[in-house]
């Protein structure tokens, strides 16, 4: 069972603020449900104790660790996978969700079978159905991904990486989405984009005056006329639609390429008329051409541009796009964001340190937002 340690206390009561007042906008009389598991039960209970504390009707939503695992074994994974007439009601009466992800053991989840774990998950486009209908406004916590098993199988330094996430999910929103604002309006207006780095990436792209999402860690007007039910701490991306018919040059990562289940390290990418030609890895290449081999039409084409805006991560699993003046390529699906291509498929590489320029002049200098 996975321990969460007796530090947690100085850090539990902010987080649970931050996500409260700053992220979900809690109002008195509304209700609030958190959803929990056995690692993240701290700052679940902070949720609730705060909530509370202003005014609203808080209910826990706890799921335990080791029972979990043991009704993995023991059950259909289609009764774990359905959403509950209960947890229905319950949503469609909430006004505030909170979201700490679990299990913990989530080596183990990825680990099963395609089909087990499949089964296990299948009740999340009913959640979100249920959800949307009652207008619900949702945060994700990313606390809930570090653990001491993902951290043993990431190699990382669980205390560590732990504080870390914790800090960089107590930036205040509102700092993001200025300097998200700023950099928006640039993208929004220029036409080309050049991005440069000593590692030999040089590339060009070319911007179609679409609009910036920024991501910030607050539910903003833009993110709910998206569609949008939830937001994630942490937070801090600015993200563009480029043109998907122009893309020029090279783009070399020099941060990993986290999901939940691998990591692709080292990666190269050559573009030419938009679409990506050629492709290396110092490993996980494997991985990752598998899964390009099996998406579909589309997954070629040049799609979304990010600039990362949150200054307390550095080098983070599944944040690496978050970090203050890193540069994310993406290559599929980018309709979300206002482009043209709607395939069901998105990769991508993230650079540190990089300089960028927009119609020649700087947007970001060896990854420094100038914006």
């Amino acid at each position: 069972m996975s321990q969460v340690g007796d530090d947690t206390a100085v850090q539990t009561e902010p987080l649970a603020r931050q996500i409260l007042e700053r992220s979900l906008h809690v109002r008195r009389g509304e209700n609030v449900v958190v959803e929990s598991w056995t690692h993240t039960l701290p700052w679940a209970l902070a949720c609730i104790r705060a909530a509370r504390r202003m005014g609203a009707h808080a209910t826990l939503l706890y799921e335990d660790e080791a029972t979990y695992w043991a009704s993995v074994e023991s059950a259909d994974p289609k009764v774990l996978g359905t959403l509950s007439e209960v947890e229905k009601a319950a949503l469609s009466k909430t006004h505030a969700y909170v979201h700490f992800w679990g299990p913990a053991d989530r080596p183990r989840l990825y680990d099963l079978p395609d089909k087990t774990r499949q089964a296990l998950l299948a009740f999340n486009p009913t959640w979100y159905q249920v959800a949307e209908k009652a207008g619900v406004r949702g945060c994700r916590v990313g606390l809930g991904i570090v653990s001491p098993e993902r951290a043993h199988r990431l190699e990382r330094d669980f205390a560590d990486w732990r504080r870390q996430v914790i800090e960089a999910s107590l930036v205040d929103p509102a700092t993001l989405l200025a300097e998200g604002r700023k950099i928006g309006s640039r993208l929004e207006r220029g036409r080309e984009l050049h991005i440069t780095h000593p590692n030999g990436t040089d590339l060009t792209l070319r911007l179609r005056r679409r609009k910036t999402v920024v991501e910030a860690g607050t539910l903003t007007p833009q993110l709910r006329k998206m569609g949008n039910l939830m937001v994630n701490l942490p937070a801090g991306v600015a993200t563009v639609a480029v043109d998907e018919s122009h893309g020029e040059g090279t783009f070399v990562a020099n941060r990993g390429s986290w999901t939940m289940r691998d990591v692709y390290r080292g990666g190269t990418w050559e573009l030419r008329g938009g679409r990506l030609v050629s492709y290396q890895y110092e490993s996980g290449g494997a991985e990752f051409e598998a899964a390009y081999r099996k998406a579909p039409k589309g997954r070629d084409r040049v799609g979304l541009l990010s600039v990362g805006l949150n200054p307390a991560i550095h080098d983070l699993p599944n944040l690496e796009d978050a970090e203050r003046g890193n540069l994310c390529l993406a290559v599929g699906g980018n309709a979300d964001y206002g482009g043209t291509n709607r395939a069901p498929y998105l990769a991508w590489l993230t650079l540190a340190g990089a300089t960028v320029t927009v119609d020649g002049v700087p947007l970001v200098e060896d990854g420094r937002p100038v914006a």
